[in-house]
């Protein structure tokens, strides 16, 4: 019985190591639970929740858990040291109830041919963006220019304390509003400006679509400091030419007659809408648009309207409160929160265009290649070319000399370096000097001056290539490539000499069999897309003859440009111009697509790259603009002081060489440790950037500067606003 004694106990034993085991796991599964639990519980559920498409709970169930943010009291800290991240996980700070109780005057909606002639009455809905993003949309009234939606008091999330609120009616032209909508008019509030716990009752002001372009934070600064009719853009709400009587016929033409001054010439001034309709529908347009808002602003917008015509794209009637979510205090921390915002850059929303127009996204990449590697990467390597080629004694020299003596003396290498750089930044202020060292034949400018630096440069393949842009900004073919290189070999003789000008280089290459140009006088004709010097982009606006030009002279046309936008210099900063015909060259254009015909990867693709050209445009050119600028003299007191610098540590290096007991070894003790500095605070700066200490004192400052400047004085503060009993022309008739 001993035996069988000991046998059973290990059994026993074995047993219960397994039951010990399944009891800790079955814990440990249910502590997993209730923190899985407590996880979801410390969630705060959306107010205007992502839907399945398919309708499927289970996917719903994912979709909540993604969308669903973490609570904002508990996690407060976070909108310091990770701001970027806590604006999309958390939970609102604050919530805006917004009740969308019926809009007037709504423009009609033209969307063809034939609804631009018999006008349309607009089957309106509204939707309701959050920082750029849809959160939910109104029900649909048909055929109704004062529609009564009524809706319901809807919830709206807020995260950040400066959000922009977007309210966008649209004209639907589908049973579910989900395609074939177009844009009617919007309207942008910023919820910064809002007091908490405050009722709103009023009429806001609904702007032209067309108005829809850059960042939504420059658009509301724009709308709150003036209303729309205010700036003049007049609209017909009706046909012009559609027939209402005899006298009233007549009233039309004699005012159209009256108005035809004030538009672009290249505008049919019988149907103002229309034309207005058109540049909204299509983007091809755009440079159209923003000529008719300058034209049209004028000190009294009302004067010599046509008959029908508004200066806004009609009002809305809503009621807003602000209501927070959390204490007063937590709520300070929204003010460190920067909301994501799209850019709808310089061109018109495409997906509400029935054709797609990249003429925009083509002109906007062209600019950034003239800027970044025609203005400053071919200009380096031409200066490059330049000293290497000894086209200058004095330049090439005195680098030679820097570099032979550093077998004697690091010191001298220092001095004649400094001095060589010195010597070039003031090179660089004569036009005489920096012309020739940064041009070649792919930026030089197409006239008579760049002409003859390029053939300076000997270089046969330079010449080529500024023929290749001779031909192409005068709208040429080539037939022959090897034929225009050989040509281009003999142009230029002896040392850099030119036995012909630029206008005569011109006609010699229309002679050419194996090149072609259009026919007549001039490449031009109005309305044509063009460069001037190949640089300021515009649009050709009238053609007019020097009768006292010789009839073969190319000079002979006169060019009128309005261009697309100011230029970066005061010297560029003329909307307009009258240059010769050989200073303007066209640009590529690009025909607009219907786009059922593009597939909708393509679609997808140019609307990503629309917004990359347009930060890129944003973010660098700016950049190249101020280094282009100082090495031209343009910041004389930098450039002083850099020059001052340079020459500074020239001389001490000469003197360090000729005395070892002068003071000057100190002075370049000194300075290296100066330098030492400046490197190592640029190099922290660059690796703890984004450290989340920096993040925190970055949010703080700006919490600080939010609460200071905080001023929540809606509406009184909105120009677009008008309290719900006013009629809709009441400011009208007061500003009169």
């Amino acid at each position: 019985m001993g035996c069988g004694s000991s046998k059973d106990a290990p059994a026993r034993t074995v047993q219960a190591v397994e039951s010990d085991a399944q009891g800790r796991q079955a814990s440990e599964r249910e502590r997993l639970m209730e923190e899985g639990t407590a996880k979801e519980a410390s969630t705060v559920k959306a107010s205007q929740p992502l839907i399945a498409k398919s309708g499927n709970k289970d996917t719903q169930k994912i979709i909540d858990k993604i969308q669903n943010g973490e609570d904002f009291e508990a996690n407060k800290w976070r909108c310091l040291h990770s701001p970027d991240f806590a604006y999309y996980s958390l939970s609102p700070f604050a919530q805006l109830e917004v009740e969308i109780v019926e809009a007037r005057k709504l423009i009609p909606s033209v969307t063809s041919g034939f609804e631009s002639y018999v006008g349309d009455e607009p089957d309106g809905f509204v939707k309701v963006f959050v920082d750029d993003t849809f959160k939910y949309s109104t029900r649909c009234i048909n055929n109704d220019r004062n529609p009564k939606w009524q809706d319901r008091r809807r919830v709206v999330d807020i995260v950040a304390d400066r959000s922009i609120i977007r309210l966008h009616v649209y004209d639907s032209d589908s049973s579910d509003n989900s395609t074939l909508i177009d844009p009617i008019g919007f309207v942008e509030f910023c919820i910064g400006d809002i007091p908490f716990d405050h009722d709103i009752d009023g009429w806001l002001e609904l702007r032209f679509p067309g108005n829809l372009q850059g960042y939504n934070t420059d658009r509301y600064a724009e709308h709150m400091a003036m209303r729309e009719e205010e700036r003049g853009t007049h609209m017909p709400t009706t046909r012009l030419g559609k027939e209402k009587g005899k006298e009233e016929d007549k009233n039309d033409k004699s005012k159209k007659n009256s108005k035809k001054d004030d538009l672009p010439e290249a505008v049919e001034p019988a149907d103002l809408y229309k034309v207005e309709a058109q540049v909204i529908r299509e983007s091809v347009a755009n440079r159209m648009f923003k000529r008719l808002r300058r034209a049209g602003t004028r000190a009294n917008p009302n004067a010599d309207a046509p008959p029908n015509t508004q200066f806004n794209a009609g009002e809305i009637h809503v009621k807003l409160k602000l209501v927070r979510c959390v204490s007063e205090n937590t709520a300070l921390f929204a003010k460190a929160l920067v909301p994501s915002c799209t850019s709808f850059a310089s061109f018109i929303q495409e997906e509400f265009l029935p054709k797609l127009d990249v003429q925009e996204l083509l002109d906007d990449t062209l600019d950034l290649k003239i800027e970044i590697v025609d203005e400053m990467l071919f200009a380096v390597y031409a200066f490059a070319c330049y000293v290497l080629a000894w086209r200058s004694i004095i330049v090439s020299g005195l680098l030679f000399i820097a570099v032979a003596c550093g077998v004697k003396s690091s010191m001298l290498v220092y001095a004649f370096g400094h001095l060589w750089m010195a010597m070039i930044l003031v090179l660089l202020k004569f036009d005489n000097w920096r012309l020739p060292m940064t041009m070649n034949g792919q930026n030089a400018p197409l006239n008579e001056e760049g002409f003859r630096f390029v053939a300076r440069c000997r270089d046969v393949y330079e010449m080529h290539a500024y023929l290749l842009r001779m031909i192409a900004s005068r709208s040429g073919s080539i037939n022959s490539m090897q034929e225009l290189l050989h040509f281009s070999g003999t142009i230029v003789q002896g040392d850099g000499k030119l036995t012909v000008t630029f206008d005569e280089l011109l006609k010699a290459l229309r002679e050419l069999w194996f090149l072609e140009f259009p026919k007549g006088i001039t490449h031009l004709e109005v309305n044509s897309l063009v460069r001037v010097h190949d640089r300021r982009r515009g649009t050709v606006t009238k053609i007019e003859t020097n009768s006292k030009v010789a009839t073969s002279n190319p000079h002979r046309q006169q060019i009128h440009v309005l261009f697309d936008e100011e230029g970066s210099t005061p010297m560029d900063s003329a909307l307009d111009g009258v240059y010769d015909a050989w200073d303007v060259s066209v640009r590529p254009s690009v025909p607009a697509i219907p786009r059922f015909l593009v597939p909708q990867t393509i679609l997808s693709l140019v609307a990503t790259l629309q917004l990359e050209v347009d930060t890129y445009k944003k973010t660098i050119l700016p950049v190249a603009d101020s280094i282009r600028e100082f090495f031209r003299w343009r910041k004389p007191k930098w450039m002083a002081l850099v020059l001052s610098l340079l020459l500074f540590r020239s001389y001490v290096s000469f003197e360090g060489f000729l005395d070892e007991n002068s003071w000057c070894h100190f002075a370049l003790k000194v300075m290296s440790v100066i330098r030492n500095v400046v490197l190592g605070v640029l190099i922290i700066v660059v690796l703890f950037g984004q450290a989340r200490i920096w993040k925190v004192g970055r949010g703080l400052v700006m919490l600080a500067v939010n609460k200071i400047s905080e001023n929540r004085k809606a509406p009184t503060c909105w120009a677009f606003y008008k309290d719900h009993s006013e009629a809709y022309f009441a400011k009208k008739k007061k500003a009169e």
